[in-house]
């Protein structure tokens, strides 16, 4: 709908151009291609690596992955057409009179506020299949009862958030859908305020993946290797600070633009720089859910050499600490003293000293969960030998 001009010769329609950051139409279509492009490429490698360059099946975390990416590219689309199209990036009509904005619209506007909703729905699943990549990654890396539990609750936190928001946004005006791309006007009138919505949005994604990248450092740091190791192993883990960093960029332009939202009426801009850095954070989340698993081309190290290697740590620890508990039960029963009670687990622990100070592949280390219940169950015999 086009504002009617009226008969005073004084009276004209005016735009407000996007001063967003100096967004441009063109820069829109650069990041939805490079962004998009970046992910799809990401996710490719790392199928080819583990299919072809390792030899490994096909995980959970790699179609949650996938799945992302083919969201990321719809996301990229969607500013590549509404950029092309003449909506996002463009001045945005003022009407007449110093409330005219409440009013007007453009071809440009409804374009923009079509994509706008479009893209948040998509984004909702976009940024859930990337964390629950990388959590079920974990899972596969980690074992134990206390990180099933807490992996499995933050899954589940990650689902609820998905769900929660993209019906949030699905029904903002109920089932007035018309109401969203129509004047601001009638927009006010059918629809909640998105300000708390989208800032809630913005600042849960930023925790929850704090959150995520946080949970392997406990665990790793409980591992019998150097501290030089620890570090490396840790850094792998810790590569998706980068997605965090653009996750509290877009929060920070947010927030100031949602802090007062009718400062101007530059609707298309305010939208265009939502889109622009939510792009921007999408796309660098999955490259960097990607990275550990396409390390092996830059390194020699492989993903699955980190991962078993990481695993057989975790099952020489929960034998030592089995080790350790069986010996001070014998110790109690048979009166034995403190120095010869601990020796079943200092016995592992110089084991587990020598395994992470030597620089082995994954296949010169000869542990595997099974391997490790084995030995578990010959735990007493080695403690009737100390005797």
């Amino acid at each position: 709908m086009t504002l009617t001009q009226t008969n005073s010769s004084e009276a004209h329609e005016t735009f407000l151009s996007t001063s967003e950051g100096g967004i441009t139409p063109a820069s829109v279509i650069a990041v939805g291609a490079v962004l998009s492009g970046l992910a799809i490429l990401a996710v490719a490698l790392r199928f080819y690596v583990r299919l072809v360059r390792v030899y490994a099946s096909l995980g959970i975390e790699d179609w949650l992955i996938l799945i992302s990416a083919i969201l990321t590219l719809g996301m990229g689309l969607m500013m590549i057409i509404g950029s092309a199209l003449g909506g996002l990036a463009r001045p945005t009509p003022q009407g007449t009179g110093p409330k005219g904005y409440l009013t007007a619209t453009n071809d440009a506007e409804i374009l923009t506020e079509k994509i706008f909703w479009a893209f948040d729905l998509v984004q909702c699943f976009a940024f859930g299949t990337a964390k629950l990549s990388v959590l079920f990654f974990y899972r596969r890396i980690f074992c134990g009862n206390v990180f099933a539990a807490v992996s499995m609750a933050m899954i589940v936190i990650v689902v609820i958030w998905t769900l929660g928001f993209f019906f949030a946004i699905l029904f903002r005006c109920g089932t007035q859908f018309w109401a969203l791309w129509a004047p601001l006007k009638y927009l006010l009138a059918n629809c909640y305020s998105s300000t708390p919505m989208f800032q809630a949005f913005s600042i849960s994604d930023v925790v929850t993946d704090i959150l995520i990248l946080a949970m392997p450092v406990y665990w790793v740091s409980r591992l019998h290797m150097t501290l030089t190791k620890k570090f490396a192993v840790c850094g792998v883990f810790l590569l998706g600070a980068v997605a965090v960093a653009a996750g509290a960029a877009r929060l920070a332009i947010f927030i100031q633009q949602t802090n007062n939202p009718y400062q101007n009426a530059d609707g298309i801009g305010h939208l265009t720089t939502e889109i622009y850095w939510s792009m921007i954070e999408m796309g660098i989340s999955v490259v960097a859910a990607c990275l550990p698993a396409i390390w092996p081309l830059f390194s020699k190290i492989s993903l699955e050499s980190m991962v078993h290697t990481v695993r057989s740590m975790f099952s020489l620890e929960s034998l030592a600490q089995s080790a350790s508990s069986r010996s001070r039960q014998k110790k109690g029963a048979n009166g034995r003293g403190d120095s010869e009670g601990g020796s079943a687990y200092e016995r592992f622990s110089d084991a587990l000293d020598k395994v992470s100070s030597k620089n082995l592949r994954i296949d010169e280390v000869p542990m595997r969960d099974l391997e490790a219940q084995r030995r578990l169950d010959e735990m007493p015999r080695i403690g009737s030998v100390s005797k």
